[in-house]
């Protein structure tokens, strides 16, 4: 007797015919994230391109830099007014290079609006383990396939996460008074040692901590998301 070969792990692969049957409140969720993204983006790099020219020395007067933040939020609203729709369809079927692309944008946006805190980068490698999630529960992925495509986008995102902060903490340990006085005065350490070596360890072992807290909460939020509504769509072998 033949052995029986087990059954390949499995994705089915979205194709422009596919219509992938979210709920009303997903869908609605969906349009009210990219709605607000898009403008949000579109005002911050207008603002930002035309503040950095202006510091780089060129001719930008300042009442510019006001009109043309303005402008990037229009064109933001008008695109999208005519292609929201057609993103929201699209969500779980976009290309992932310009996912990345995004994110990576996102996480540009984030470090400045959060001052260089990781709350922002943070939470945003949590969305994207959600996004992973439900992009794999839609094409539904075999369970050991969505599994090894969560701990990649957990790699990936703990990552950037930590990539982000590292540089901002060791230059924050260097020029920053009230955050050394801070430490001094809440762990004992010497404000000389943080401002050398000690300081290099202080901050790589935070980072180290940072990566595995960001690398576990985007993997779970993958599972859970996964995991999400399973009830009308078969899994095999969930993670």
């Amino acid at each position: 007797m033949g052995l029986r070969e087990e059954p390949a792990a499995r994705r089915i692969e979205p194709n422009k015919s596919l219509t992938l049957k979210m709920s009303k409140a997903e869908s609605t969720i969906i349009g009210l994230f990219i709605g607000m993204i898009c403008p949000w983006l579109s005002f911050v790099d207008f603002w930002w391109t035309t503040a950095l020219l202006h510091l780089e020395g060129f001719p930008v007067p300042d009442g510019m830099i006001k009109a043309t933040a303005l402008t990037g939020l229009v064109f933001g609203c008008l695109l999208d007014v005519v292609f929201l729709r057609r993103w929201v369809g699209k969500f779980y079927t976009a290309n992932p290079w310009l996912l990345i692309m995004i994110y990576l944008g996102l996480c540009i946006v984030a470090v400045g609006a959060c001052m260089g805190v990781p709350v922002g980068t943070f939470s945003l490698g949590v969305a994207a383990g959600v996004y992973v999630g439900r992009r794999e529960h839609y094409h539904q992925a075999d369970g050991g396939l969505a599994a090894t495509t969560f701990h990649k986008i957990a790699i990936f995102a703990a990552s950037v996460t930590t990539l982000a902060a590292l540089p901002i903490g060791i230059l924050a340990l260097q020029s920053e008074q009230e955050i050394l006085t801070w430490i001094e005065n809440t762990f004992g350490l010497n404000r000389n040692s943080l401002q050398g070596g000690g300081g290099f360890i202080l901050i790589g072992f935070l980072c180290f901590l940072l990566f595995v807290m960001q690398y576990w909460s985007t993997r779970m939020a993958g599972r859970l998301a996964f995991r999400t509504g399973m009830g009308r769509h078969h899994h095999q072998n969930a993670p």
